[in-house]
């Protein structure tokens, strides 16, 4: 009896391929360190906000080539953490494992879907987020600021290769509802009589040069003017006249291609619970009913 407790002990602790618990865990945590700096490089800008700076003079790549490479290299991250069996491991352990493949299972959705083919709305999107770069950047030595204007050259190219991706929404007929469109191209007027893009230049600390000051602020009006300006008003054009007219009328996600089975995903991502969608508003229907009763005898 104790040989076969033994052995089933041993069969636990060494399956996969003779691997050990131990190792197979150290083999899930590479993966996911490995996942991480992906996931900085990938994204530049979300790099810089972790307090990395490795990335700071660079913005992300967004065309429909990046897109698909992204993608190419979320799959593989996916079938390398399923070929890790998790069976042995902590409970811990696994639920990083379950969480991972969730997340990557949900990226592979939204891919098939082309969700990423509808980029912006009125309340988030590239505009925006660019026109935050001077409060996501620190600016506390000369080396930053000079990664920030490294940034302010790089926008038209970002602006450009959002452009490419809403024409291929065009084509597929993946466009959000006129309604929304209707309010970006006025965000980018906006955005450029503001021009939050000059703020650096008033945040100077005492430890700057006069000479550095002034190189500094004349290189960023310069990127602002001949890069920046004219990439936004060019993206507001198209979104003037070519993008906002051919929006959806109907505000439902339904409306859109594969449209239940896309409200159906939608759900999901927003509730992490894998029901109906219908199942779901009945929990909401009896909530609001047993929320009105308890304030009615209140």
């Amino acid at each position: 009896m104790r040989q076969l407790v033994f052995g089933l002990v041993l069969g636990l602790a060494c399956s996969a391929f003779g691997q050990t618990v131990a190792d197979r865990v150290a083999k899930q945590n590479a993966l996911f360190e490995e996942y991480y700096q992906a996931g900085l490089k990938n994204f530049p800008e979300r790099a810089t906000s972790y307090g990395d700076y490795r990335y700071n003079s660079q913005l992300g790549q967004v065309s429909l080539a990046e897109i698909a490479r992204q993608h190419a290299e979320a799959d593989d991250f996916l079938a390398r953490l399923r070929a890790i069996p998790t069976d042995g491991m902590s409970d811990n352990d696994l639920l990083s494992h379950r969480i991972l493949e969730k997340q990557l299972e949900r990226e592979d959705v939204n891919y098939a879907l082309k969700n990423y083919e509808m980029p912006v709305n009125q309340q988030n999107g590239v505009h925006t987020r660019l026109a935050d770069l001077p409060n996501a950047v620190p600016f506390d030595s000369v080396p930053h600021y000079e990664d920030y204007i490294s940034r302010l050259h790089q926008i038209p190219r970002v602006l450009e290769q959002t452009t490419e991706v809403m024409r291929q929404g065009e084509k597929d007929h993946l466009m959000p509802p006129k309604l929304v469109l209707e309010k970006l191209p006025g965000q980018c007027d906006g955005i450029i009589a503001a021009n939050p893009f000059l703020e650096p230049t008033k945040k100077f600390t005492a430890e700057f040069s006069e000479q550095d000051k002034k190189r500094l602020t004349d290189e960023i009006t310069k990127a602002v003017n001949d890069d920046v300006f004219p990439a936004y008003r060019k993206f507001a054009e198209f979104l003037r006249t070519e993008y906002d007219p051919k929006g959806r009328t109907e505000l439902t996600i339904e409306s859109l291609a594969d449209g239940k089975r896309r409200y159906a995903e939608a759900v999901k991502t927003m509730t992490t619970v894998s029901v109906p969608p219908a199942d779901i508003h009945e929990i909401g229907l009896k909530e609001v009913a047993r929320i009105t009763a308890e304030m009615t005898t209140l």
